[in-house]
């Protein structure tokens, strides 16, 4: 299992957000637009992957996986489509 990533150092968060801020030209609500833009993308991307491997599990059969995808389909909450 992943291990969940690890918040960076005070200093280096304060680093980061004044670089985010400068690449803005100093404008902090153009920084703040820009951040929210990009996790709106990535959690797009976060949902389409998550949408993929549904659609894979319905490949993989029950046996083989031993009630694997089950969990992890209900850890993610994605709806577990009927196989054939």
């Amino acid at each position: 299992m992943a291990k969940p990533a690890q918040e960076p150092a005070p200093a280096d968060l304060e680093n980061m957000t004044d670089e985010a801020i400068a690449a803005c030209d100093g404008d902090a609500r153009a920084a703040v637009r820009v951040l929210l833009l990009a996790m709106h993308h990535q959690q797009t991307e976060i949902n389409d992957l998550a949408a993929e491997i549904a659609r894979l599990a319905v490949d993989v059969s029950r046996g083989y996986s031993r009630g694997r995808r089950e969990r992890y389909l209900t850890r993610t909450k994605v709806a577990l489509p009927d196989g054939p």
